[in-house]
């Protein structure tokens, strides 16, 4: 049976929400229907004070009012952009900065359809300029987009669902030694022969950082090894520019603040060669950033600190469900969690309009992908036709006499 509560929406910029909004808003974090360590304030506050200070987001609060009191229900974090060819209204664009491989809504579990309800609406008539909400980077396979779920059931106009991929996660309960011993064999045979030529050259140990607080050393040794390797090398490791640098600090406080940080190190002879830095929010584990010391490539250190991961995951991370990846479709770490969930661009409607508008670009992109294909398999048949006559020995003999 629906609920009937009181709801209200109001807007703050990202670089004017107060302490307590971010206590709310943390607080939040562990009761959502899909909890985001990218939608933390702990990752979006520093994200729009160093790493898109032009355009800082607009935090939208969604709250329960009851007996004079206040009760933070649902957060979304946007900026808004301009029509385009692909998506031709105005809308909100749910903020990701280079950092983010998320987006969403942050929907309490028990006010979820009620608390996006309120949102539409308050979009409807505060920002009748924006026909739609789109969330890019979005699971579209869980509670808020998946079938039957909240975004289907609460929304007037039907979501449109695109770009749809596959994401690697690791399931905690799924790292048995079954999944170790068996299913990944052969890769975690080679790693482990790669660890005993590693022990030749020292003490190798692995060990990880979280409930205690994330050590200052470790910050420091995360940063310096990813500068170390190639991303160093491009100019796109964190401690290349001196604002993602203070970014990521920032953010790593945030969280450790909290038991909500979580590093991963392989160290040689107690100095660490290889770091994986994850977030968490409620009950799921975030992969944010790798890092290892290229002097050591050969022996893997990275891959080493994966495969120490996966074997501890189920006795030390307990609490975790799954750890998503935050990867593409081609890294590495698809081998190793063998997992997936399907991540895409969910736009919304606010209304007609946009549910029209929204259609229409649909209709024309699919046309618009019939035709290529249809145009290519066309180009396909003759070039295999201008192959088989130019194969032809008749019609070569005729004009070589001519």
């Amino acid at each position: 049976m629906k609920r009937s509560v009181q709801l209200s929406t109001r807007v703050v910029a990202a670089d004017h929400v107060g302490n307590r909004d971010v206590v709310a808003w943390a607080a939040l974090e562990s009761r959502a229907i899909e909890p985001n360590a990218y939608l933390s304030p702990h990752f979006v506050i520093p994200a729009a004070r160093y790493l898109t200070p032009a355009q800082a987001p607009l935090i939208f609060f969604v709250e329960r009012v009851a007996a004079g009191e206040r009760e933070l229900v649902g957060v979304g974090v946007f900026t808004q952009a301009a029509a385009t060819k692909r998506t031709p209204v105005r809308r909100l664009v749910g903020y990701r900065s280079r950092h983010s491989f998320l987006s969403g809504l942050l929907l309490d579990r028990g006010y979820a359809a009620q608390a996006l309800e309120a949102l539409l609406e308050f979009v409807r008539k505060s920002l009748p300029q924006c026909k739609a909400i789109e969330i890019p980077l979005a699971f579209d396979d869980g509670p808020f987009a998946g079938p039957g779920g909240i975004a289907g059931r609460a929304c007037t106009h039907a979501p449109k669902i695109s770009e749809v991929e596959p994401r690697a996660i690791l399931v905690v309960t799924d790292c048995s030694e079954h999944l170790l011993d068996k299913k990944l064999a052969a890769r975690f045979g080679d790693i482990d022969r790669r660890l005993r030529r590693l022990r030749e050259r020292g003490a190798v140990a692995w060990r990880w950082h979280r409930e205690a607080g994330i050590p200052v050393e470790a910050v420091e040794a995360f940063l310096s090894l990813e500068h170390k390797g190639w991303k160093g090398d491009e100019g796109s490791s964190l401690r290349s520019c001196p604002e993602d640098e203070a970014f990521f600090r920032e953010a790593v406080s945030g969280f450790a603040s909290e038991g909500r940080a979580l590093f991963t190190e392989v160290t040689l002879d107690g100095v660490p060669i290889a770091s994986i830095c994850n977030f968490i929010a409620g009950k799921v584990g975030f992969g944010f950033k790798t890092a290892f010391d290229p002097a050591f490539r050969l022996n893997s250190p990275g891959l080493i600190n994966e495969l120490e991961f996966m074997r501890h995951a189920s006795t030390e991370f307990g609490d975790i469900e799954y750890f998503d990846s935050g990867a593409g479709p081609k890294s590495y770490i698809n081998e190793l969690w063998l997992a997936r969930r399907r991540v895409a661009t969910i736009r919304i409607p606010t209304g007609w309009v946009g549910a029209s508008s929204l259609a229409i670009a649909d209709w024309a992109a699919q046309l618009k992908g019939y035709a290529r294909t249809r145009c290519k398999s066309i180009a396909a048949i003759r070039a295999l036709a201008m192959t088989k006559v130019n194969t032809c020995p008749s019609l070569n003999t005729h004009e070589a006499e001519t």
